[in-house]
């Protein structure tokens, strides 16, 4: 796992990001901490996928899935949850089509715009850059 912790002039801005490998209990543990007191922005690669095809949130999140994620066939390798103390007039997705490796958002604070991608990168290719 790595951590990033992002600061901006006035307002500060922090993102978790953490490969699950897509381990039930990994993620279980992780969406039951309170995340929303720490952290902005969470990034997550190989999430664990229910047998439903929905990937659980953590309360207080809002969830960012590759475009894809019903078209393909891959599996989805990367997710973002945004807090939702963020207000969504603030942040857009962006479409990265044809691909479920990589997630992204644009966010807007003041006159600044931050984009940030969840890139899922297998050790076997490098398809996703």
């Amino acid at each position: 796992t790595s951590l990033t912790v992002t600061d901006t002039t006035n307002d500060r801005l922090w993102i978790l990001q953490l490969n699950i490998r897509k381990s039930p209990v990994a993620h279980l543990e992780l969406i039951n901490r309170p995340l929303g007191e720490e952290w902005d922005i969470i990034l997550i690669q190989e999430p664990h996928i229910l047998f439903t095809h929905n990937i659980r949130t953590p309360n207080n999140f809002r969830p960012v899935f590759p475009a894809n994620r019903f078209t393909l066939e891959e599996t989805v390798h990367s997710v973002i949850w945004v807090n939702s103390n963020i207000p969504t007039n603030n942040w857009t997705i962006i479409d990265v089509p044809g691909m479920n490796d990589i997630s992204a958002i644009q966010i807007r604070q003041a006159q600044k715009i931050m984009n940030i991608f969840n890139i899922y990168n297998d050790c076997e290719n490098s398809d996703s850059l």
